[in-house]
């Protein structure tokens, strides 16, 4: 699967991936703001993941984010994966710090988003967060919060409070039509 939006490209994850991956990852301000991340963070753990995201399930989708000018560089990583539950997917993704600032992540959340109740008709979708600035993308994305709660982040090696949010086709298509209007 690929997305393109006005500046991006959303794009299949590459074994060549894994140096820019490891670099971008392997920055404590980056993994400390996600669950299942390890700091420090190398190579084999990119190439290990790579690998691994191949055999997912087939609903799944994980995306590289790039420009499309620039398309073998990766900013970040943009995903829904089916939960354990198997009655929603988890939305979740991360950015290069270097890309900070630079409404990236809107805009692949934004198509990744759109994607997912248009093409792949995904019904619920569901997230969590501790870092404010991932808050306030989820909400603006339509996200609803539905309960505060414990992750354990694999970085920090802790259980951090967190909250727990979700977005269902019917609440983001009336978000669509109201922004229409």
């Amino acid at each position: 699967m690929e997305l393109k939006t006005r500046r991006l490209l959303l794009r299949p994850l590459r074994d060549n991936d894994a140096p820019a991956m490891a670099r971008a990852l392997n920055n404590y301000e980056v993994s400390k703001n996600l669950a299942r991340v390890p700091f420090p963070y190398t190579q084999d753990h990119a190439r290990h993941f790579i690998e691994r995201q191949r055999g997912f399930d087939p609903q799944s989708r994980i995306c590289a984010i790039t420009f499309r000018a620039a398309p073998d560089e990766l900013l970040g990583v943009i995903s829904y994966e089916r939960n354990a539950n198997g009655d929603g997917f988890e939305f979740g993704y991360w950015l290069g710090e270097s890309c900070w600032g630079m409404r990236i992540m809107t805009e692949a959340a934004q198509a990744m988003v759109a994607h997912a109740f248009h093409s792949d008709g995904v019904s619920v979708l569901t997230s969590g967060y501790w870092n404010p600035v991932s808050g306030l993308l989820l909400r603006n994305l339509g996200f609803m919060e539905t309960q505060p709660t414990a992750i354990f982040s694999v970085a920090q090696n802790r259980d951090v409070p967190a909250v727990k949010l979700r977005l269902t086709w019917e609440m983001w298509a009336a978000q669509q039509k109201s922004r229409a209007a």
